[in-house]
């Protein structure tokens, strides 16, 4: 059995056996994401772009339902330190690995969306415009509101190579919305897609919901 890749070829058992000599650096990716770990849960789809030799040469978090940035930056930070066998052919290649989390379940998690959620998203998505642009394409974003209304973790994926600069100032600048949609005793999880040009604050362009349903 191999990986199906655009150009070379990755047989699935040298993948695994090299991604399971870095299992320790992986798992502990997780304790990056600090008190979120209380409901913080989800798999992340990692995109391996390898060089002919086998090293890495850069690594993207594809899609992820986990939602916290800290943890996700941390897996391709790893990632990129990791040299597997080169593909056959010795061509450069690509393929892709997911990687699971689960949480403590110390906090009760709901899913929202809904006209509450696009109007807290209509009123602070322009205040990411000052980040500059974050991506290619547009970004994948998964919020974990607090009882207190501001979100406590923050993640983010996509099909392009995030600026980090910019992913750091969004992650941070979404941790300061005050969000209507929150619950005493619960946090709020909500999904929504950043756009590749986002509007400024004298705009009128609303963000796009998209579902998020809990595994």
């Amino acid at each position: 059995m191999h990986v199906d890749t655009e150009l070379g070829v990755r047989e699935t058992e040298d993948v695994q056996a090299t991604m399971q000599e870095h299992f320790d650096d992986i798992r502990a990716c997780y304790g990056r994401a600090g008190k979120a770990q209380r409901y913080a849960e989800g798999r992340v789809l990692l995109r391996f772009n390898v060089k002919g030799d086998g090293t890495a040469e850069d690594v993207l978090v594809l899609e992820s339902t986990l939602g916290n940035y800290e943890a996700e930056r941390c897996l391709v930070e790893v990632g990129r330190r990791i040299a597997f066998h080169a593909p056959l052919g010795g061509k450069p290649t690509n393929f892709e690995y997911p990687v699971e989390f689960r949480s403590t379940n110390q906090v009760p998690v709901l899913d929202i969306d809904g006209v509450k959620v696009e109007h807290d998203l209509s009123i602070f998505l322009p205040q990411l415009a000052a980040c500059g642009q974050l991506a290619s394409e547009s970004v994948s974003a998964i919020v974990y509101i607090e009882p207190n209304g501001f979100p406590g973790s923050v993640g983010l994926s996509a099909k392009a190579s995030l600026d980090e600069d910019a992913a750091d100032c969004v992650v941070q600048t979404i941790r300061r919305w005050k969000m209507s949609a929150a619950l005493p005793g619960h946090v709020m999880r909500a999904s929504f897609r950043i756009p590749r040009v986002i509007a400024t604050a004298d705009a009128t362009r609303r963000p796009v919901l998209a579902r998020h349903r809990r595994r």
